[in-house]
């Protein structure tokens, strides 16, 4: 009989601080927070009446709706989720826990528009559709490429006022009840270095274990400078988590905002710091013709993985033939042939795609070109070809 028992829902903790949820993995279904609720039951964000349910039911091996798209959907295809990609195996039976870990969205103020991003993340993104309208071949995709009215409601508010509101104040004195129970916390965004509450987040979390920002580096010097005095201010070393998986054109491509020899210099910037840096890739078809090149070039470093699945139009099999080949025989030939990251990327590249995700990926190329006067003349013959 298949487990369908997952360790996250039972120890981490994840917290959109500006939508207002919460929720166990990045892919998982969101809760909002029930001010009322909370207000009644103060130090129990990590134990709401869904949680608890949820936990009692993956303790009876049920499949939890919730988690379809983050996991179940995946398995069924005989993919490698990322519940079973968790190093931590430890089986928690308790309904009622504190967190362990921590992740914290503190909001979506980003300078980037990365290419697998949208405004759900990036206010870049969203400032995007605000002034060119919705991506309206992509209609099944609204959350990511169309305004809703949370989103009317954020353009109206300067980032101090979106963080002083009643839930805001209660999700903060959480943080304060749980900070020293916990061994792990990341903090995300957005670009979380942008945040003005950064510096004030980090001193909350200064005796956990581990303590890691993810950032584009899409800033300023002076405010890297100012996010790296703060991180070297932890009793253990904070790690720098940095968003990266492709090099030159294709990072500008990709992290539209970004400039290749700035983020080659912000590199040697941060090794002046007691800060460790590691990569985190995000695969894409964009990008993953850069896969081998990026992985030999920061060799050095610690570099985690995750591929996209959502949208569909946007993982790594929706590519045509010979490209996938391309990329295949690159990874066979390199060092990194036998590593786990690699195989997970051939077996993905393997799975079918269809002309529905062709005619997707290639309306968002036109969109997101257009929008922002850029082109692709720089990928491989075969993907353009494929793509037109």
């Amino acid at each position: 009989m298949k487990d369908y028992y997952c360790n996250q829902k039972f120890y981490q903790l994840k917290i959109n601080a500006e939508k207002k949820v919460i929720y166990s993995c990045c892919r998982a279904d969101q809760e909002h927070i029930d001010i009322n609720w909370l207000k009644d039951n103060p130090g129990e964000l990590f134990n709401t009446p869904k949680l608890i349910q949820e936990r009692k039911s993956m303790l009876s091996n049920e499949r939890i709706p919730g988690c379809e798209q983050a996991c179940w959907q995946n398995e069924d295809k005989g993919i490698q989720s990322r519940r079973l990609q968790s190093e931590n195996k430890e089986r928690i039976t308790t309904l009622r826990n504190k967190p362990t870990q921590l992740d914290i969205t503190l909001s979506s103020e980003c300078n980037l528009a990365c290419s697998y991003c949208c405004k759900q993340y990036s206010s870049t993104w969203r400032k995007d559709i605000e002034t060119n309208g919705d991506y309206k071949g992509l209609s099944n995709h609204n959350d990511r490429y169309a305004l809703n009215n949370f989103d009317r409601v954020l353009k109206k508010l300067s980032q101090k006022k979106r963080q002083q509101t009643t839930v805001a104040d209660l999700v903060n004195t959480e943080i304060d009840m749980m900070a020293d129970g916990l061994n792990s916390v990341t903090m995300t965004g957005g670009e979380p270095l942008l945040d003005h509450r950064f510096s004030d987040m980090i001193q909350k979390f200064k005796n956990a274990k581990s303590v890691a920002v993810h950032s584009g580096l899409g800033v300023s010097e002076n405010v890297l400078r100012r996010g790296l005095d703060a991180m070297s201010d932890t009793q253990n070393k904070a790690t720098l988590n940095i968003s990266a998986e492709s090099i030159g054109k294709n990072f500008e491509f990709n992290r539209q905002g970004s400039n290749w020899e700035t983020f080659l210099r912000y590199i040697d910037i941060i090794k002046e710091y007691d800060v460790a840096i590691q990569f985190a890739s995000t695969h894409s078809n964009l990008n993953i013709m850069d896969y081998v090149k990026f992985n030999t070039m920061f060799h050095e470093y610690p570099i985690s993985m995750s591929i996209v699945y959502d949208p569909a139009f946007m993982s790594v099999y929706n590519l045509d033939d010979e490209t996938k080949k391309q990329v295949i025989d690159d990874i066979k030939q390199s060092r990194l042939s036998n590593s786990k990251n690699a195989n997970e990327i051939i077996n993905t590249i393997n799975q079918p795609t269809n002309e529905k995700l062709r005619q997707e990926l290639r309306y968002f190329i036109q969109e997101f070109t257009r929008r922002r006067k850029i082109s692709i003349d720089f990928m491989p013959e075969s993907f353009k070809t494929w793509i037109k």
